[in-house]
């Protein structure tokens, strides 16, 4: 299973939490590895929140029922990190387990280490030593600080959540496309996209964004179900860019659903305009959707912009914010004024966000937004609300 959490102390809340319930309720032992604790400070809060006391903890661990353990000798025992060894720790306690009549073994399993140290290479490489194959008793919490987690690639995230059973996110880490039918009353998401994502054939820089396949699937969805949908973006600057994202659009092929797309053309003056603290283009084009909506008797809008993206990466910060916040005026207004269902996709490249002064710019763009997620459409939390379920999916057990 995978954890994500929004503070240690979250983690290890959680942690002994579901440690606890496999004590407690299901006949397990239990490993716990961290070092936000030391081991005396782990024993204090079992003997607290388990009611267990000293004397039957000693024997507990003497019989290898519980187990603490520091992440530093647990996974760092040797110069070289050993990820057969590391899976062999793991089934030697879960073999033990079982002759000492448990059912298996239930593990915590805290990883920042890795990201302290820089070993993030590593810690997905553990991950992928693990095998359904695995014959041994074993269900795992690999648990993840959000801040550390936020610092994977995407390709990095994929196979975490491949290699994971279960995820411990209370489904935050759903997708923007899960639930696409009903459209969002009030939709306005933040895709943050990354370079290498953009196909060979053409070029870009971190001023632009990579046209993905999210981007694509967005916009078809909202033609498949005679949507309304708008294309204002930098790449409308090339004169052969509109005819090239046409092609690529599967459900774009009949006259009708033609009529459905519009592609705004002169995004640089949006983007010169905006730069100026000048929002006139953006208030007229509010006016060109609505009265388009209002002939062609279309309730559903989706709208695709990256004109905040190259603010953001010329340091027009305040203006960039200022057409976050126009927009979400503009839905809000849409919507109550005259019934109307505005999802919107800013699109942002996350190479931007890699250094000082971007980095602490992010939380800004991010409250302005309904929903976060990166270019495979994958829903991130913001951080400052970033929760993790408890009960339920917790109990659940079998597997990583």
């Amino acid at each position: 299973m995978l954890g994500v959490y929004s503070s240690p102390q979250r983690k290890i809340e959680e942690g002994l939490e579901y440690l606890r319930i496999g004590f407690e309720e299901k006949n397990e032992a239990i490993l716990m590895v961290t070092d936000e604790l030391t081991k005396d400070e782990v024993r204090n809060a079992i003997i607290k929140k388990w009611k267990i006391s000293s004397d039957d903890l000693a024997d507990l661990e003497r019989d290898g029922i519980i187990n603490i353990k520091s992440s530093r000798k647990f996974y760092f025992s040797t110069k070289i990190i050993d990820c057969g060894k590391i899976v062999k720790q793991y089934s030697d306690l879960a073999n033990k387990a079982i002759e000492k009549g448990k059912k298996g073994l239930r593990a915590f399993a805290d990883v920042r280490l890795f990201f302290e140290r820089g070993y993030e290479k590593y810690v997905i490489e553990i991950e992928k030593s693990f095998s359904p194959s695995d014959d041994f008793p074993l269900t795992v919490i690999c648990a993840y600080d959000l801040d550390d987690f936020e610092k994977l690639d995407q390709q990095s995230r994929k196979i975490l959540f491949d290699h994971h059973n279960f995820h411990l996110t209370n489904n935050l880490f759903g997708n923007i496309f899960d639930y696409s039918p009903p459209l969002d009353l009030t939709e306005h998401i933040c895709m943050y996209c990354e370079k290498e994502l953009q196909s060979s054939s053409s070029s870009s820089s971190s001023s632009s964004v990579p046209i993905t396949n999210s981007l694509l699937r967005y916009i078809d969805e909202g033609l498949q179900q005679n949507q309304l949908c708008v294309y204002l973006s930098m790449h409308n600057m090339k004169n052969d860019h509109p005819k090239t994202i046409i092609s690529q659009l599967t459900n774009l092929k009949d006259y009708q659903k033609e009529k459905n797309f519009m592609i705004i053309k002169n995004s640089d003056d949006y983007y010169i305009s905006a730069a100026c603290e000048n929002l006139k283009p953006f208030e007229d084009l509010k006016k060109q959707i609505f009265e388009k909506a209002i002939l062609d008797n279309k309730k559903e809008i989706r709208i695709v912009c990256d004109i905040p993206n190259l603010l953001f990466k010329n340091k027009h910060f305040d203006q960039c914010i200022a057409v976050e916040e126009w927009w979400d005026q503009t839905i809000e207004e849409l919507n109550k004024k005259y019934g109307l269902s505005v999802s919107l996709l800013c699109l942002y490249n996350s190479n931007n966000f890699q250094d000082a002064p971007f980095k602490h710019q992010r939380s800004r763009i991010n409250n302005n937004h309904t929903t976060i997620c990166d270019s495979e459409g994958i829903v991130y939390p913001k951080s400052s609300k970033f929760d993790l379920l408890k009960g339920e999916r917790i109990e659940k057990e079998g597997g990583r």
